[in-house]
Parts: C-alpha cells; structure tokens; sequence
C-alpha cells in the first residue's frame, strides 16, 4: 500500500557503495517517473544514468548533501551512492513548471527505489 511506503521513506545520507544497482533497476524508476503527470503532458524531463565507478566519482563533487549540516561534505568512501539518476530540463520542450514536473519525477523515483528496498 502506497501509505507503508511513504511511512517507510526517509532521507539517505549514506549508501552501500560497493552494492551494485543493475541497469534495468535504474531504468524501470525512469520509466516509472516517466509515466507520473507532467505539465501538459509535454513531459520535458530527460534522464542520465550512471552507474559507472569513474562516471560518478566526477558527478560526486557536483552534489550538494545535507544543507543543514554546513560542516558535512557528504558521505565517505565506502558510504557514497552507486549509481545516480540525472534529472535535466529539456527547455526546447517546455519553459514552465518545469520544477513542478521535476519534484513529482524525483518523489517517484524515490518511492520506487524505496519499494526495492534500495
């Protein structure tokens, strides 16, 4: 029930980064924030996957952890994420509500990374 899962939900910080997520896990949470609602349906969000070690040691140092911890840079060796969705806004698409459609894609992907138990 989609109540458990919101219950279940939290905020992570820090990540097996030695456990591997396959591709087609990665992919079925797009798709799955591909079919949430989206602005006219104009659906203007594309998506970037990594799961490549080298990739995301150079998408690492772009992230922003933990606001509210000023002196936290993030998780550690060992505790960092193993693969990363990408959200971008394709502005060719659309030019408005574009954060709207976002928060909705990034909650879903969320609840269903939750659902596997990632």
């Amino acid at each position: 029930m989609l109540k458990d899962l919101v219950q279940k939900n939290r905020s992570c910080r820090r990540f097996y980064q030695e456990e591997k997520i396959p591709q087609g896990i990665l992919e079925e949470l797009v798709n799955l924030a591909r079919l949430s609602p989206s602005g006219g349906n104009l659906q203007p969000l594309k998506y970037i996957l990594s799961k490549d070690p080298e990739k995301n040691s150079q998408i690492f140092p772009c992230l922003n952890w933990a606001g509210y911890l000023k002196d936290w840079g993030g998780p550690a060796e060992g505790e960092k994420p193993s693969a990363y969705i990408i959200i971008l806004w394709d502005k060719k698409i659309s030019s408005q509500y574009v954060e709207y459609d976002c928060g909705i894609a990034a909650q879903t992907i969320l609840l269903g990374a939750r659902e596997k138990d990632l």
